[in-house]
């Protein structure tokens, strides 16, 4: 899946800016998950410059360029919480593990990285 960025509010200032940490206005980038909080959803987009993990941005700054679900994707409801993302990164407490530098959330976050953008490569 990937999607082209139409704009970017910046979250310090509440401006909108032509780039932030990677991701341009115009550019074309690979959807890493999507995560919905009770009615907020958020899609996780990773461009060149983009630091790991990728950023957490509004759907509505973005079309949808590629529709293809990547293989191995799988969607979990969880209480007031769904994710569409790669089964691996789907574990209870994937993120957490993933911030505190556990060694197995490091390696399945580059697997998958890795094969989204081989699949899916940005362009700027």
């Amino acid at each position: 899946m990937r999607v082209r960025c139409l704009q970017i509010i910046h979250p310090a200032a509440d401006v909108p800016v032509a780039e932030f940490d990677g991701i341009r206005v115009g550019g074309v980038y690979p959807v890493l998950e999507m995560v919905t909080y009770d009615i907020d959803c958020q899609i996780r987009v990773l461009g060149p410059g983009t630091p790991d993990p990728g950023l957490l941005w509004d759907p509505a700054d973005f079309e949808t360029v590629d529709t293809r679900i990547p293989p191995g994707w799988t969607l979990v409801i969880s209480g007031d919480r769904t994710r569409l993302a790669d089964a691996r990164w789907q574990r209870p407490g994937f993120w957490t593990d993933y911030a505190h530098g556990d060694p197995q959330a490091l390696v399945d976050y580059e697997h998958v990285k890795r094969e989204l953008l081989v699949a899916a490569p940005p362009e700027n």
